[in-house]
């Protein structure tokens, strides 16, 4: 028997069905209950508790939905979605894209950062080490296998993870910047992944600038070939963009310079045209929120960053996204890297 004080009981049996596929809005919730005094109390125990999930898109003005996370200030909206969370079938998999900035220098805060994180799958970027000599015995007793493609001091990628590791590639598949380890794909758990470190640029004037721009090109390209839009895919690393004003502390002073630039967006904005979200922008539309930190003008302390580091998902995979946040506990660490880990959630 229902209690009366229960979802199930309160609304009718056709709502409960849309709750579970299409979701609801909260006028038509309220319209629909047989209490609506005791409606909006029997959601917000839900929502704390995350049994539903509130999809917010400001009476259209967003082109796609963003999920409201619960706090103890949270509101709902008449144009709200509410949807049930199923509680059963589902498995939590969790996502790291990270610039550690030197593995070897930065492998005591990984480990630790492992052991207390529990991810499924990490992304490495700037592991700058050969492949001799990366570490995979300290890595494997941390539970991960993994696949890696490095260099000497610079670049390097490398992906970890619980589960197996499947069809990897090293580098693009036309063979286009081989001598830079830059970029690794393979397949977990059924999802393809990219994992990128784009070229940082120098100065906008610079050879290396156009070599950023010509590698974002190839990268389209790349993407184009892997995301199966009927499978889960992502492509995620440090990107070296910062793709809008709220993502850089100061628009003014980064405005036309290298990792703010408008040619970098349009190119960031062509990868993202073939049906990629940013996840964090999903959950967060906050500013001020960074992934990079300078080392050299105490960024961190003086809250002076970028957001150069993100996960871009395509629908199949954002669709079942729980969650997306940057986590600056790590750059707080003592010899911490300069980026953040970036931890995507999702239902698998």
């Amino acid at each position: 028997m229902k209690s009366p004080e229960s979802l199930e009981y309160l609304i009718p049996k056709d709502i409960r069905k849309k709750l579970n596929c299409t979701g609801v809005s909260f006028s038509e919730l309220r319209q629909k209950c047989k209490s609506p005094e005791k409606l909006t109390e029997v959601i917000y125990s839900r929502w704390r508790i995350g049994t539903i999930r509130v999809e917010r898109n400001w009476n259209g003005i967003f082109d796609s939905p963003e999920i409201v996370l619960y706090n103890n200030r949270a509101c709902f909206l008449p144009s709200d979605r509410i949807f049930i969370e199923s509680e059963h079938s589902q498995t939590s998999w969790k996502v790291v894209t990270w610039n550690v900035n030197s593995i070897r220098t930065r492998l005591p805060l990984l480990l630790n950062w492992l052991e207390e994180n529990k991810p499924n799958v990490v992304c490495l970027q700037e592991t700058k080490v050969d492949d001799s000599q990366f570490p995979i015995w300290e890595i494997n007793q941390s539970g991960y296998e993994l696949t890696f493609y490095g260099q000497k001091s610079y670049n390097g990628v490398a992906i970890l993870s619980k589960e197996p590791i499947k069809e990897v590639q090293k580098g693009f598949r036309n063979g286009y910047d081989s001598k830079n380890a830059r970029l690794i794909s393979a397949i977990i758990s059924g999802v393809r992944i990219i994992n990128v470190y784009v070229p940082q640029g120098q100065n906008t004037e610079s050879d290396k600038f156009e070599y950023k721009l010509e590698f974002l090109k190839e990268l389209k390209h790349e993407v184009n070939h892997l995301n199966d839009a009927k499978k889960p895919f992502a492509i995620m690393g440090d990107f070296n963009i910062a793709p809008n004003a709220k993502d850089v502390w100061n628009e003014e002073i980064m405005k036309n310079k290298v990792s703010f630039h408008p040619k970098e967006h349009e190119q960031l904005e062509e990868i993202s045209k073939t049906g990629l979200t940013d996840i964090f922008r999903k959950f967060d539309q906050r500013p001020g929120q960074f992934s990079w930190w300078d080392f050299r003008t105490y960024g961190f302390e003086r809250g002076e960053g970028m957001r150069i580091d993100y996960i871009l998902a395509n629908s199949v995979l954002t669709s079942s996204c729980r969650t997306c946040i940057i986590d600056l506990s790590a750059r707080a660490q003592d010899r911490p890297s300069d980026h953040a880990p970036v931890v995507g959630e999702f239902n698998l």
